[in-house]
């Protein structure tokens, strides 16, 4: 099996989700929005902790269209390990009030046309380049695969997607038959090249940080004379409420870019992206791709100690001459 990168991973994440999220827009032929379906909430977390229950189920995206409330794990690749049956067993736990009180939480009214009731919650997995005669093959050839699809299939719906293909259901049913299942069900047709709505991954892992404060911020430089000036509280801001941006994990995206020359720090937790850094900023994505940042930090950090040590030896010599 051929690895990735951290990097790899997460831009493979990203474009998986924005992929998914398209089918909710006017890219989609026909759109989930034109049937009234919306994204309240993205990566929440139900949790039921009352007695005889210990619900932590942790979706990256819900859909709703004011009566039914899908709980949708997005997958960047196609294998069905432990791991996501876990996950989805968590999904299925999570009742009609628990739906309830997340979409409150994530202040439904406020966002959409809907007040937030639930008559019905599904769970839905989607693996990215499945087919139904991938999964034909490896159940004959595979128990264990076939014993997993069946654990996989009693706690969610199982679909597949691809760029230019289709969302569509492989195996499960749904419990109810509202209009989102019917939708579902039908398939929607999505682009070939969706547009990157959503920038970060659940664990906004400084590579892609890094990759969306430049192609936020660093790339208007070029238009903008003076530089583009930019604080950690604003890019915190930017990303809320769907993520929590971590200021550690900031300090440590601005402190590669500092070191990288993509951008210069003006003041306490400020930075400025300017025409001159162009070249690098440029650059942030495939470095990325081929290196972790606290990686590449702490090579820094090895290469002033080695140089440390060469002075010192060098010292050594010098002394060793002088006697």
């Amino acid at each position: 099996m051929t690895s990735i990168t951290a990097g790899e991973r997460q831009r493979r994440e990203v474009n998986t989700y924005n992929l998914f999220y398209s089918a909710v827009t006017a890219r989609a032929n026909p759109s989930l929005s034109s049937r009234g379906v919306r994204i309240p909430v993205m990566f929440p977390v139900f949790e039921d902790g009352s007695e005889g229950r210990d619900v932590e189920a942790q979706p990256d995206i819900v859909l709703y269209d004011g009566s039914t409330c899908v709980l949708c794990e997005i997958k960047s690749g196609h294998h069905i390990n432990e791991r996501d049956i876990q996950q989805m067993t968590e999904c299925d736990k999570v009742t009609i009030e628990n739906a309830e009180k997340e979409l409150k939480n994530a202040q439904v009214r406020e966002k959409t046309e809907y007040d937030g009731t639930v008559t019905a919650v599904e769970s839905v997995i989607v693996y990215q380049d499945l087919d139904e005669k991938y999964i034909e093959e490896t159940k004959h050839e595979s128990e264990d695969f076939a014993e997993a699809l069946n654990q996989l299939t009693e706690h969610a719906v199982l679909m597949t997607q691809d760029y230019g293909g289709d969302l569509r259901v492989l195996a499960g049913d749904f419990d109810d038959d509202g209009a989102m299942q019917s939708a579902l069900r039908a398939g929607i047709s999505l682009p070939e090249n969706p547009p990157d709505e959503i920038m970060l991954t659940e664990g906004m892992e400084p590579e892609i940080l890094s990759i969306a404060v430049t192609d936020i911020w660093g790339e208007q430089a070029l238009d903008h004379e003076n530089g583009v000036k930019v604080t950690r509280e604003q890019v915190r801001d930017l990303f809320a409420p769907r993520h929590n941006v971590n200021p550690g994990d900031l300090s440590i995206v601005f402190e590669f870019l500092q070191d990288i020359d993509a951008c210069e720090k003006v003041g306490t937790h400020q930075y400025e992206f300017r025409r001159e850094h162009m070249g690098a900023i440029l650059g942030v994505e495939e470095m990325v791709m081929e290196q972790r940042v606290e990686d590449h930090l702490r090579g820094d950090d090895q290469s002033t100690i080695d140089s440390f040590d060469d002075d010192d030896d060098s010292d050594d010599e010098v002394d060793d001459a002088d006697r």
